[in-house]
């Protein structure tokens, strides 16, 4: 209701001035009126009207600050109003902060790189470490089963030994039934005093023949209990193989010697034992004859 009131008043003061603009025109036009005509009371009393509002251009720039003060009769030039200042005490605060935040995560991101970089070189190191003890372990391992195939043939050696051994003593028994039984056919004394004899020798060498079987048997059993205790053992875990122990090699040192020696010794006795059985059988074989 106000602007319109307000564009109504600024109308009708509009249409006074151009009326008495219009007359003064017309009156001096004519040349007979008074050159100090009288104005209206209505028309002096009205205030003069307010400036138009300004239009925004095409671009859509703000107007222009030059304005007409019709009041005046004359150009002005409205200064615009400063921007508000922000006051630089907080300016300040604000930007340190932010300074020192950044110091502080370029301190953090420059200490953790360090830590990944000791990390990596320990992993590193704990690899080729590993790598080390699985090549020793690879190592002793294939050792191992060496030395357990040279027991098994060594085995199997003794057991054919063991098994002629104990051919020829069912040889010289049955040998010896037969010339018990002729014996007992016999009624010659003399006869019956060297069977009697002979009977005696060939017991003797077939208890030592028996103590050489179970020796070996004994031995045998040994050896495997020595082995076994080399060979089986806890498997390493994934993340830590087993190395071989200083122990561990000494004992399979120990081993090794022992069974050479044991080896030689029964190899020796054995001979002994067949060379006598061979005398006892060309004994008898002449008596017989």
């Amino acid at each position: 209701m106000a602007t319109a009131a307000t564009s109504t008043s600024a109308l009708s003061s509009l249409e006074a001035m151009l009326f008495s603009l219009m007359r003064g025109s017309d009156e001096g036009g004519g040349g007979g009126g008074e050159e100090n005509s009288p104005v209206d009371d209505d028309t002096l009393a009205s205030p003069p009207p307010p400036p138009l509002p300004a239009r925004p251009t095409p671009q859509g720039r703000h107007p222009s600050r030059y304005t007409v003060n019709r009041a005046a009769g004359s150009w002005t030039t409205s200064s615009p109003s400063p921007p508000p200042v922000a006051s630089p005490s907080k300016d300040d605060a604000s930007s340190s902060s932010d300074d020192t935040l950044l110091a502080e995560l370029e301190r953090k991101a420059v200490e953790v790189e360090a830590q990944l970089r000791q990390k990596e070189e320990e992993n590193a190191a704990l690899k080729r470490r590993i790598e080390s003890y699985h090549f020793m372990w690879l190592k002793y391992e294939i050792k191992i089963k060496s030395l357990e195939e040279a027991c098994q043939e060594q085995k199997a050696a003794l057991q054919m030994v063991q098994d002629a051994a104990a051919r020829a003593d069912e040889m010289a028994r049955d040998r010896r039934d037969s010339l018990e039984s002729q014996m007992k056919m016999s009624e010659d004394p003399s006869a019956r005093l060297r069977h009697g004899r002979d009977r005696v020798v060939a017991g003797a060498r077939r208890s030592s023949v028996s103590r050489l079987s179970s020796e070996f048997r004994r031995q045998s059993q040994a050896l495997d209990h020595g082995a076994a205790a080399l060979v089986v053992a806890e498997p390493p875990r994934q993340w830590q193989p087993a190395a071989p122990s200083a122990d561990s090699v000494d004992d399979l040192r120990k081993l090794k010697a022992q069974f050479r020696a044991w080896k030689k010794d029964y190899k020796a006795r054995l001979r002994m034992a067949k060379a006598e059985l061979d005398r006892d059988r060309r004994h008898r074989v002449g008596c017989w004859i």
